[in-house]
């Protein structure tokens, strides 16, 4: 699919265990051609890069909205002991190593769906032999 049509092979080759009945279209029912090699759907390509980036979204969310303890949010904890601080400043290293992993992902999957849209747009302009190559 990635050739031009005048470099395309006229036939297709079958295998001599094949019958003659039979269609290429149960091997590769993704494909668009009755040729055989590399064949891809670009729109398949298009939505997993979508779900990436629509998941690196959700994970900034979860990120932004990472709860901590706060001067504000403290007032409830006025009578408690000074032990109960401790546990104040572990939730806090917890929230933030969270945070940081959570911001780690979402650098990630928003780069990834970036490289995986750029490939599905090569193999659209490979497609197209007359298009900006």
């Amino acid at each position: 699919m990635c050739l031009p049509p005048s470099l395309r092979p006229t036939t297709a080759p079958t295998n001599a265990n094949e019958p003659a009945n039979t269609s290429r279209e149960r091997e590769n029912p993704g494909g668009s051609s009755d040729l055989p090699g590399y064949e891809t759907q670009a729109g398949y390509l298009d939505a997993f890069a979508g779900a990436m980036s629509a998941t690196a979204q959700g994970v900034g969310l979860v990120r932004d909205r990472t709860p901590r303890f706060e001067g504000w949010n403290l007032a409830p904890l006025a009578g408690v002991p000074i032990v109960g601080l401790g546990f104040v400043g572990r939730f806090n290293r917890i929230s933030d190593t969270w945070g940081d992993s959570a911001g780690i992902l979402h650098g990630v999957l928003d780069a990834d769906s970036s490289k995986i849209t750029r490939s599905a747009q090569n193999y659209r302009n490979a497609e197209s032999p007359g298009g900006d190559n």
